[in-house]
């Protein structure tokens, strides 16, 4: 083989062993102090960014809790404040409705029966004055309608409200 010569072997292993500790010379001296600088830099902020995140995680956490438990105060603040105010909602609500009925209701209430009393003796007057030429059948007919109607306006809630009030 020619490579192997013997001749010339030992001038080409010499210059192969030139080159190659000449280029891990350089590469020693020159390009690796820098790689080990710029990976000694990227080590020191992974460092500072993991213990900044755990800082932050840290932070945040503090913040949730924080958060949940202002959270919690404001909505049972609000709720006993809500049922505060209903109750003396509900209360003022009974007492002017009370204060109403009796007053202002009463007068009402004695209007719409003397109206009633009125309608009615207006109508049993006529019927009075006119039953002297109906016949006795349908004077009872007409009798005994009245008096469903008379019952059926006296049975509807807004009437039994009036008059249970007085």
């Amino acid at each position: 083989m020619p490579q192997l010569d013997k001749v010339t072997f030992l001038s080409q292993f010499f210059w192969l062993c030139f080159f190659y500790l000449g280029f891990y010379y350089i590469i020693l001296k020159f390009y690796l102090p820098k790689i080990s600088r710029i990976l000694a830099l990227r080590r020191k902020k992974m460092e500072f960014s993991q213990e900044g995140m755990i800082f932050l995680q840290q932070e945040n956490q503090k913040v949730r809790e924080n958060y949940e438990i202002f959270l919690s105060k404001a909505l049972v603040t609000s709720k006993v404040l809500f049922n505060r105010m209903f109750s003396r909602t509900t209360g003022w609500l009974d007492t002017n409705a009370t204060t109403i009925n009796q007053m202002h209701y009463k007068n009402v209430n004695t209007s719409f029966i003397h109206s009633l009393g009125e309608t009615s003796l207006s109508q049993n007057l006529l019927f009075y004055h006119a039953s002297n030429d109906l016949p006795d059948k349908l004077t009872l007919k007409i009798l005994l309608d009245n008096l469903q109607t008379r019952k059926s306006k006296l049975s509807t809630p807004k009437v039994k409200a009036f008059t249970s009030q007085n």
